[in-house]
């Protein structure tokens, strides 16, 4: 997402919109579609889109942002729905010029790190970095490749994720154990019978090393020892990819995936999918706030540490960790982290 096209979509929500500083704009009709698709529920078994509580409409003023410098922030895909609402109702736009506003084609969350630890490397001019990210848990290989700017950034627990597991609809599986998960991900359980399923083989897919989803297998699952090398045609490189592969592999209901809870459940799902429950908890918003559920993580909201005082990057931050950055981030559904007991240390 380049600074032309941020400053262009800025100007157009301006002149059709009034924008930041600008009228109200009243934005509920525009999320009334996706806050009636959504169907989501406390098992976790939502619709699959992607949801907002459209009654909720914020008037959000922070002194020193306007459309001009509003910053440039980058993030992981399940987290582009907040950056889109974070937008919205700063800027008082609509929904729709919101999401244009976000560019939704952006990379791994391993290059979404890079992009802000080492720009020039990704091709950014001077001036045009990004300058805010909310993003998943970096890769270990960038955390160390990285080591010696990591203490550069100011990185804050914002919200709360889980790592969850996918099977088809069809499969009587329900509940797996993190034991049995990882003997499946280690090649020591290689049937569904073994887990009281059917007599079928298990086909287990895996993401690229630079995902976010891939990032949380390897922390919270695997716990740094080498999963099974999946054959190419099981490493998908998309969440909803991964997804599309698990529902739709040979129609035996065999195959077995993962991703994160908010992408898997609010905006990339397939009614050939379930999710299932681990250790006997189902994911939802509430096991995940509260820790019941067993794989869950932290998202970050990112600076750098020389950003700054009286900067709108610092500005926007620091709303974000107040308590009316929190009402917009659970109004977009997703989990708030900061006073919970975090499930993972700020990732140095």
């Amino acid at each position: 997402m380049k600074r032309f096209k941020m400053i262009l979509a800025a100007a157009i929500a301006l002149l059709m919109l009034a924008g930041c500083g600008g009228q109200t704009i009243d934005t509920a009709g525009s999320d009334s579609t996706a806050a009636e698709n959504s169907g989501t529920e406390e098992n976790g078994q939502g619709a699959g889109t992607q949801s907002s509580q459209a009654e909720h409409v914020f008037n959000v003023n922070i002194p020193g942002i306007d459309a001009e410098n509003y910053p440039y922030i980058d993030g992981s895909t399940a987290n582009h729905p907040l950056l889109a609402r974070i937008y919205q109702e700063i800027c008082h736009v609509d929904r729709e010029t919101a999401e244009s506003f976000v560019d939704f084609d952006l990379g791994s969350t391993g290059s979404i790190w890079e992009n802000i630890l080492e720009p020039e490397k990704h091709g950014y001019e001077s001036g045009k970095r990004p300058d805010l990210l909310i993003v998943y848990e970096a890769p270990e290989d960038v955390k160390e490749m990285y080591a010696d700017v990591m203490d550069h950034f100011e990185i804050e627990p914002l919200g709360r994720d889980g790592l969850v597991f996918l099977a088809n609809a069809a499969n009587p599986v329900e509940s797996l154990t993190t034991e049995q998960l990882y003997g499946i991900y280690t090649d020591k359980i290689r049937n569904w019978s073994e887990v009281g399923g059917n007599d079928e083989a298990i086909v287990p897919f895996q993401r690229n090393e630079d995902s976010g989803s891939q990032t949380l297998f390897m922390k919270l699952l695997m716990k740094g020892e080498k999963p099974m090398d999946p054959p190419k045609e099981l490493q998908v490189s998309t969440m909803g990819g991964l997804i599309d592969s698990v529902a739709a592999f040979d129609g035996s209901g065999s195959a077995l995936g993962y991703s994160v809870y908010y992408y898997a459940n609010l905006m990339y799902g397939n009614p050939n999918l379930k999710l299932l429950s681990v250790d006997g908890v189902a994911p939802s918003n509430k096991s995940i706030e509260t820790g019941e559920y067993p794989l869950t993580n932290d998202f970050y909201v990112v600076i750098r540490a020389d950003e700054p005082e009286d900067s709108p990057v610092r500005a926007l931050r620091d709303w974000l960790l107040t308590d009316e950055g929190r009402a917009l981030l659970e109004a977009e559904n997703y989990v708030w982290a900061r006073g919970l007991s975090s499930s993972s240390s700020v990732p140095r």
